[in-house]
């Protein structure tokens, strides 16, 4: 009988196909996931709006990376990273789900099942309204946000990816502090 092993390192989309930019995390895990790009041992989670749906497939995570559309009143298409308490202390509000990724990090801690390093990359959505396809604004921050999650992640497995576009893409990643 073969043991499992619990997956380590997770890479999560969050965000409604059918609210325009709020699809980025989801389109870009999906680009990144046909890619090839990812390391085997990365678990990719479609989380959708599944909210505290997700509660189970977090648990065995240590690390996670999270790909959203987060409202920060930024110039829209720029590409935020929060991370540690920059993650906790994001606010329900500049989540535009019903129910924000902090109320899963919450509901994890309260379970004692938190991933021990969380990072989130976040662009600033132009709209939310009811639409399939990305703003102008946002749909070129694509390839820095992809390059972004495959920077944490090599940093993560001691890998190296890149993406085919030039990396000056990179130039809008602001870390908040």
């Amino acid at each position: 009988m073969s043991e499992t092993v619990p997956c380590q390192i997770a890479l999560l989309g969050l965000g409604n196909l059918m609210r325009a930019d709020d699809a980025v995390g989801m389109l870009t895990l999906q680009t990144l996931a046909e890619s090839g790009l990812l390391p085997a041992d990365v678990r990719v989670i479609e989380g959708g709006t599944l909210g505290l749906d997700l509660l189970d497939s977090l648990r065995s995570i240590s690390r996670l990376l999270v790909l959203d559309a987060v409202d920060t009143g930024a110039t829209p298409g720029t590409l935020k990273r929060f991370e540690g308490q920059q993650v906790d202390d994001l606010p329900v509000s500049k989540s535009v789900h019903l129910l924000g990724f902090s109320d899963l990090m919450g509901a994890l801690r309260l379970m004692d099942a938190a991933p021990k390093e969380v990072v989130l990359l976040g662009v600033q959505p132009a709209s939310t309204d009811w639409g399939t396809l990305l703003t102008p604004e946002v749909e070129p921050a694509r390839p820095a946000l992809m390059q972004a999650a495959l920077d944490q992640l090599a940093q993560w497995t001691a890998g190296t990816f890149a993406l085919a576009a030039p990396a000056t893409e990179i130039r809008d990643l602001e870390i908040v502090t």
